[in-house]
């Protein structure tokens, strides 16, 4: 006898050996127990689910000698029939070769002839998306009203091809794909039966590489039987088989990309490429181990959707153990990326070769609660150094950094070489250009009132200018709120707007290419100024403070003249008396 394919020889015979299709087989098998039997049935799936398999245990069941029954003998005439497809009642019907209206003419000719052994004729249509409309038009009045002992079943993977009129006339059945346990679970006992040694991790990728399909799947273990012969098969063997990467190498790219070893993870890439393995396969299995790591260190009842072996579920446990959730998704975002770009290069070795530094380099990224948290404790922290002299009911304070109008400018600072051993120098005088800064803004309460006493007041007696300006400055609203509390002083050069270091000045510095504020600062000032945003000294950090010392030097003609020339840009500006050589004698 010839050889007979796993696939074949294993079908299942009865509903009880469908695996995967529980709703569909248990709806059957009431129906016959309760003899509500339809006329026309529609089974539709993916291929390799078992369509064509329960439309023929239906009809062995429906024409049983001990039926109807949900359990047939299987060793009646019309059984054994159906099993090797010569029952004349089982009438199986190709709709990809069979789809013209002279087909479905010659089918409405014979559906009136009676059944020869058994109690119904059953007409199984498969593929039968391919009828043509005018042909599917032609069946419609048989299909509605069939003789009593005809039962149509149709079999497609395209339902949305078949027209509503057909649709409206059958009782449809979804078939699943089946969950790939079960289908493992299935080629174990294949397995055994034709005395092979597949090990479990081998046989979930078996199950994994058929995506739903037990024909695939028994295909795909038969190539693998073949392959390895009879006896133990290796997990290389059945990789080497179905074009698998090694599972191996796969872990170790995991491991270098969670510790940010880039060496280990480009020796594997040489690895991979060496063996010849295509590079797109390479990352969607990547992917894939990347989405099961993810899962595994979430949360305990998402782990029942991770589809590995046991030994390799505790073989990531240990390599990701101090890995975050957060950065496996980040690395499998990141990764998804490279693998398209790796699908449309033409140099797909490079693409992945650079990745690494990129995928490497990722790292928890702290909870943004956490970050706001911070940002509140140092704006607290902020503004009482601020404040703290006022506070205290003292005097101003004597800090150095204070905003006291003694304190010495950068640019007289810089020049500055005395000791501090000496009488302290008398301040110099303020450059001639330098304006007066503006009086602080006046508590809410006053600058309400005035608001309210510069509305009342008649055209010609309105604050115009930069007074102007500070008005207009306090009733500002929505996302330049944070702008109501800015000191404003017109320089010959520019405006400067001074606030608070910390939250409201970070606010304030996303809004300064606001459409709104530039109209209002253009509507009150006679001509179109740069805008200078910086800390009230004592108040900002010390990166805002130090951006204010370079804006202060930059109104120096020389210092400007220097660093345009330069092409430069001030990073930090230092007191000399602030430094060690400056204190010797």
């Amino acid at each position: 006898m010839s050889y007979l394919a796993i696939a074949r020889k294993y079908r299942p015979a009865t509903f009880q050996e469908v695996v995967g299709q529980e709703h569909v087989t248990r709806t059957l098998k009431n129906a016959i127990e309760s003899n509500r039997i339809h006329h026309a049935y529609l089974f539709c799936g993916t291929r390799g689910v078992g369509k064509t398999t329960i439309a023929r245990a239906l009809a062995k069941g429906l024409n049983c000698v001990e039926g109807p029954t949900a359990e047939p003998c299987g060793v009646c005439p019309s059984c054994q029939g159906v099993t090797l497809g010569n029952n004349p009642d089982l009438i199986e019907i190709d709709g990809a070769s069979n789809n013209s209206v002279d087909d479905i003419r010659s089918l409405r000719e014979t559906v009136g002839y009676a059944p020869n052994m058994g109690r119904y004729k059953v007409y199984l249509i498969d593929e039968v998306h391919m009828l043509s409309k005018a042909a599917f038009n032609a069946l419609l009045k048989t299909l509605e009203a069939p003789p009593p002992h005809v039962i149509f079943l149709f079999a497609t993977t395209e339902p949305d091809k078949i027209i509503d009129t057909i649709l409206s006339r059958v009782q449809r059945f979804d078939f699943k794909r089946i969950p790939a346990e079960a289908v493992a679970k299935r080629l174990a006992e294949i397995a055994k039966n034709e005395g092979a040694s597949v090990s479990e991790a081998s046989l979930r990728a078996i199950a994994r590489c058929g995506e739903g399909s037990m024909r695939d799947a028994q295909s795909l273990l038969d190539k693998v039987i073949s392959f390895g012969g009879p006896g133990e098969i290796t997990d290389a063997q059945v990789s080497e088989t179905l074009g698998l990467i090694d599972r191996s190498l796969l872990h170790r790219m995991v491991e270098g990309l969670c510790t940010g070893n880039a060496a280990m993870c480009l020796d594997v890439i040489e690895q991979v490429y060496g063996y010849g393995y295509e590079l797109t396969q390479f990352t969607t299995e990547l992917l894939e181990i990347l989405r099961h790591a993810t899962f595994l260190r979430m949360a305990p009842e998402v782990h029942r959707h991770v589809d590995l072996s046991e030994d390799e579920v505790a073989l990531l446990g240990e390599l990701l153990r101090d890995v975050s959730p957060d950065v496996l998704t980040r690395q499998f975002t990141a990764l998804l990326e490279v693998h398209e770009q790796i699908a449309r290069s033409q140099r797909p070795r490079i693409v992945l070769d650079m990745a690494v530094a990129r995928l490497t380099d990722i790292r928890p990224a702290a909870p943004v609660g956490q970050l706001i948290a911070r940002l509140e404790a140092l704006e607290g922290r902020l503004r009482k150094q601020g404040g703290g002299g006022g506070a205290s009911g003292g005097g101003p304070s004597h800090s150095r950094r204070s905003s006291a109008p003694a304190r010495r400018s950068p640019t007289t600072r810089r020049a500055s070489g005395t000791s501090t051993k000496k009488p302290p120098a008398p301040a110099p005088a303020p450059p001639k250009a330098a304006p007066v800064p503006a009086p602080p803004r006046p508590p809410t309460d006053a600058t309400e009132a005035s608001l309210q006493e510069s509305k009342n007041r008649p055209p010609e007696a309105q604050p115009t200018g930069i007074d102007a300006l500070r008005l207009a400055f306090a009733s500002l609203d929505g996302e330049l709120a944070s702008l109501r509390e800015a000191t404003l002083t017109q320089r010959p050069n520019d405006l400067l707007i001074e606030l608070p270091g910390g939250r409201a000045l970070a606010m304030a510095q996303q809004q300064l290419d606001n459409e709104r504020l530039q109209a209002v600062i253009e509507a009150h000032m006679d001509a179109k100024q740069p805008v200078v945003l910086q800390a009230i000294r004592g108040t900002g950090t010390r990166e805002e403070t130090q951006q204010t010392d370079a804006n202060d030097l930059l109104r120096d003609p020389a210092v400007r003249r220097i660093v345009t020339g330069l092409r430069a840009k001030i990073l930090e500006v230092q007191d000399l008396a602030d430094t060690p050589e400056s204190n010797e004698p």
